[in-house]
């Protein structure tokens, strides 16, 4: 069950994601949607999940609710930071170095005012920033604690809905 609604919210979220690309939108606009889908997919699946863990396990308890909820998208979590990686390797290539190259252009118009920003300290630290090794990071992160608050969330209102205590 939690491996199979892991996997339907990751086929969303991927589909959305690469739709999104083709869009050919900005950054800010995609990493928006992004983000309102991906909170939006996370809701939808603990709640599906927690729906499916109450109905088979009748007089559970909110911990063992919680923990249903977390099970699928602790997975989607896992499977969406996979699939960062392979998307900004393979498939939108120049995200982190357009994002690198806008800080370095931004602390150039910068100097002026400020002549001591270092340019190569400014690539370093966008080059440490801006990979996907790191965006993958924080989105298992991300992911995992939104997941982790919207479980809770929804086994605390389910235990007080009729039906499903």
């Amino acid at each position: 069950m939690y491996l199979r609604i892991a996997g339907l919210m990751t086929a969303f979220a991927v589909a959305t994601k690469l739709i999104l690309f083709l869009m050919d939108l900005s950054q800010e606009q995609m990493a928006m949607f992004t983000i309102f889908v991906n909170l939006l997919i996370i809701l939808v699946g603990s709640f599906f999940t927690v729906r499916s863990f109450k109905i088979s396990n009748k007089g559970s308890d909110l911990k063992s609710d919680v923990k249903a909820g977390m099970k699928s998208t602790t997975l989607f979590a896992l499977f969406m930071s996979l699939f960062m990686l392979i998307y900004y390797n393979y498939i939108d290539r120049h995200y982190f170095p357009d994002m690198i190259t806008e800080r370095v252009e931004l602390a150039k118009s910068a100097m002026n005012e400020n002549p001591d920003i270092d340019l190569e300290n400014v690539k370093r630290t966008g080059e440490m920033l801006f990979s996907p090794q790191t965006h993958a990071s924080i989105t298992l992160f991300g992911l995992t604690a939104t997941g982790a608050v919207y479980a809770f969330l929804i086994s605390v209102l389910m235990r007080r809905l009729p039906g499903f205590k």
